[in-house]
């Protein structure tokens, strides 16, 4: 008897801001989009922000991309840079050609212009590039901190979108260099003391950790003011962004498990 074929089901494409995007969605970017900009020191006139997380599909590429446009949105020059060269996914929220040139090729040297696409107003994108066999050497080499010096004379932020923390330790590579990191935490899933040990760790190294980003929230559960927006669409994604609050919530919880 032979066996079935397994049949891999895809889904759509990922959901990005836009003039359709429900309010509650929205709403939540542009909250998070302030609360970076207040946690950001004033003298700094280039931000440097990166996302990542402690799993695989904690949704930080969605984060990285829509904040990327809200920052936009507001007419800020945004430059958003796919820096996961294992499993990249930032090409496909914009439509871009997966074999495009991209940040691997700069890095080795092989392509000497920056290869850069604006796939809205005021919103650079530089996909990770053909996937080396060397991620961690590439983030490693001076010639990103001279790309990233030349970056921070064009645009007024820029994004760095990473592999999880949990997997590899890419994201700590440019730890001197970021402004901030945030965190993407799916909701339901990761555990408190796997995300605060991951936390320690990036901040051992000089990390500067500016908050998390609570991905797929139930709203509807929470009976909250944005609930009766999200109850009149049909959206698979919801977000809801906090910082101090949510970093209040992670103590208490460490707290209680070191008094156990």
């Amino acid at each position: 008897m032979k066996n079935k074929k397994r049949t891999v089901t895809r889904s759509g494409p990922a959901k990005v801001l836009d003039a359709k995007t429900p309010f509650a969605v929205s709403e939540a970017f542009n909250q998070l989009r302030t609360n970076l900009m207040y946690a950001t020191p004033a003298n700094v006139t280039c931000p440097l922000y990166a996302i990542t997380s402690v799993n695989e599909a904690s949704g930080k590429s969605t984060i990285c991309a829509n904040l990327a446009i809200a920052f936009s949105m507001i007419g800020k020059r945004v430059l958003l840079v796919d820096c996961d060269m294992r499993c990249p996914s930032i090409y496909g929220f914009f439509d871009i050609e997966k074999r495009q040139s991209g940040l691997s090729e700069l890095i080795s040297g092989i392509e000497t212009e920056v290869v850069c696409k604006e796939v809205r107003p005021n919103l650079d994108v530089i996909t990770s590039g053909r996937i080396p066999p060397n991620p961690s050497e590439l983030l490693s080499a001076p010639k990103l901190r001279e790309l990233i010096a030349e970056w921070q004379q064009t645009y007024d932020v820029v994004f760095f979108d990473f592999p999880p923390m949990g997997v590899v330790s890419d994201a700590v590579i440019l730890a001197n260099e970021i402004t901030g990191y945030l965190f993407a935490v799916l909701s339901g899933r990761d555990q408190a003391k796997h995300i605060l040990a991951t936390i320690d760790a990036m901040e051992q190294v000089g990390a500067k950790i500016l908050g998390t980003v609570l991905n797929d929230y139930d709203l509807k559960a929470s009976g909250s003011y944005y609930s009766r927006y999200k109850s009149n669409y049909n959206y698979r994604s919801k977000y809801a962004s906090t910082y101090a609050k949510q970093a209040a919530e992670l103590q208490n919880l460490k707290d209680e498990e070191q008094a156990k």
